[in-house]
Formats: structure tokens, sequence, C-alpha cells
């Protein structure tokens, strides 16, 4: 595993995502836009996915893994993640696992974007074990109302024949209209934060939301994980970094629910990156795991959206791979084919 940076970095990294916010300041004039049907929050999806969608096209993969993982931890660890998955999906009370080092890594890296039960406040994951806190039955509901969330999402969202770019700007979309930023998360020590707190309450912060959207990514069958930095102040954020046709970008579903209708954070190269937040692009964290790459074999270069990043009011037909959109900078009706 690559370790560029000392774990010390690494600490403080994921301790200051706790307090994680947008530091862009609102512009005081803007153009007035027409108004689009995206702006209304909708309430929690709680209905299978056969009844949101009226058939499935998505069944749920028991067994998701962002290539970064694959990459860089050892085959050991894999497979003890999957027996960690298969534990949390069958109730079951033991699972393989080597060490408490790879425990580690299971439950507070991999699990966050390619498994959210593993941080269910009903169950404690120890080594080698779960220790589950209600009746097995009440917990098993709520295994099946998980897989029935994603699903139902995935559902909602994307249509069979979709490709990369049209399952990313689905969900970036899904992201911006159902979920809130949790403004108290940020200063309220004691809640418990996780990927699936964010799917069964709707609301989160950036290291919530970036998790939730790289499983739904991979759950997909688009590649996906997290990413976070520091700015020149210690502000630390988080958000996905997405492989979209071969091409690394990096994609911000947290900074798009407090900035809505734009596209200015979608797709974003390194540049874009560092542009949108003051990001310090040297010390990257990819997936949480203390990878750093320092701009090197994970360099998001293409500027294939740049054309949308200055879009307000937009709308996506998937049909015709193109975007209609109107351009911040002089209110011009815009349309990007992608």
């Amino acid at each position: 595993m690559k370790k560029a940076l000392s774990l010390a970095l690494c600490i403080v990294l994921m301790m200051e995502l706790a307090s994680c916010s947008k530091t862009q300041e609102e512009t005081s004039a803007a153009p007035s836009y027409p108004a689009t049907s995206q702006t209304e929050t909708q309430a929690p999806v709680q209905t299978s996915a056969a009844e949101t969608a009226g058939e499935y096209h998505h069944g749920f993969l028991p067994h998701v893994y962002a290539k970064i993982y694959e990459d860089n931890f050892n085959e050991e660890t894999k497979t003890a993640f999957f027996s960690l998955c298969d534990a949390l999906l069958t109730g079951a009370e033991e699972y393989y696992c080597p060490d408490e080092v790879t425990m580690y890594n299971l439950v507070n890296t991999i699990s966050g974007q390619c498994m959210p039960l593993a941080a269910m406040p009903d169950i404690r994951v120890e080594e080698g074990k779960i220790i589950y806190l209600i009746p097995k039955e009440q917990y098993l509901a709520k295994v099946e109302d998980f897989k029935n969330m994603i699903t139902s999402i995935l559902d909602e969202c994307i249509k069979p024949d979709y490709g990369d770019v049209d399952k990313a700007l689905a969900l970036y979309t899904y992201f911006e209209t159902h979920y809130t930023y949790d403004y108290d998360a940020v200063e309220d020590d004691s809640k418990s934060l996780s990927s699936y707190r964010l799917l069964t309450e709707r609301q989160g912060i950036c290291q919530e939301i970036a998790p939730l959207y790289a499983y739904l990514m991979l759950q997909a069958g688009v590649d996906c994980t997290t990413c976070g930095s520091l700015n020149s102040i210690n502000e630390a954020h988080e958000w996905a970094f997405a492989t979209l046709d071969g091409e690394y970008y990096h994609i911000d579903p947290t900074w798009v629910m407090t900035d809505p209708e734009t596209l200015k954070y979608f797709g974003m190269t390194d540049d874009k990156r560092a542009e949108e937040g003051g990001w310090d692009m040297k010390i990257l964290n990819f997936g949480l795991a203390n990878i750093f790459d320092d701009r090197g074999e994970f360099k998001a270069s293409s500027t294939r959206f740049s054309d949308v990043w200055d879009s307000v009011t937009y709308e996506v037909d998937q049909d015709t791979d193109t975007i209609h959109y109107y351009r911040e900078s002089d209110a011009s009706e815009q349309t990007f084919k992608y």
C-alpha cells in the first residue's frame, strides 16, 4: 500500500472531516433563470424497488469493491471484507478476519463506501465477530429495508442502458434533490456519522455523503471511491472520485446540495477541484485508506465536462446524452452533448 505521507496526517484528515463545511462565499448578485422541477426535496424513499419502479432493473449486489482497494490491499483483506458482507447480510455472528489491523481496514475504511451496514447503530463489529444489540429478526428486517432502499434509488435513477456518465449524472442530481446537508452535525460531536445514517435519515455531511454516492455508483457498476484533502486554513472536505469511460473525475455531491442546480462540481479535473475550495492536491487521501498519490497514478486531467462547469438550472436528457442549461456568466441558454 502506498503511504507517501505519515499515518498522523491521515488521522488529521479523518478528524478534520468531521467539521467539513463549504467555504465558498455566496455571490452578491446573480442573473435570474427559469425554474426547473429539480429544486424540491422529496420525502424519504421507504417503498421497495418494485413498488417504486414497477419492476426490478437492478439486483442488489452483496459484494462491491472499489478498484483502489483491489490495488492497494492484499487478497486476504478482500476475502475478509466479503466474509463480513455475507455475515452482515445474513445475520451471522462470525466472519473471517485474520487480525485487528484487517478489522480496522474493513470497518473504518472499506465498509463506508462498500458496505454501509457495518455502521448500523444496532450492531457492534469486532475482530471476527458481530454482536447484535437488537433481536435478530428486527435486525434482518432492517437489512431488507436497506437492500430495498438501495435498489429503489437505482431503479428510480438508472435505466438498464445507461452508461457511466448517465449513471453518475443521475445520482448527482438525486443527491441534490433528495438529501439535505446536516449543519447541526458539524457542531454535534455526539452524532455517529456514516453513509448508513445518510441513507436512513436523509441528511448528512461530506464524510457521509461522498461514501454513499460511491457505494451507489459501485452498485450501479461504476468504479468510484472517495477523496479528501485540506485547504490553506486546515478545513477538510471529502468528495467522490469516479472512473467514467476510463477517465478519472472528481465529483462533489455535497456541495451541489448546498449550491443546487449547477454542474460546476461534476466531472472536475484536479485543477478545477483545487479551484473550487482551494484543496491541497498534493495530499489527496483516496478512499480514506491513507493512500496518497501526489497527483500521479490517479491524475484527473480530462476537461470533457468543462463546458458545463458554468451551468445553472440544468436538465439532463439521458435518451439523447444532452444537457440543457443556462450559463451563469451571461444567462444564455446552452446545449452540451456528452
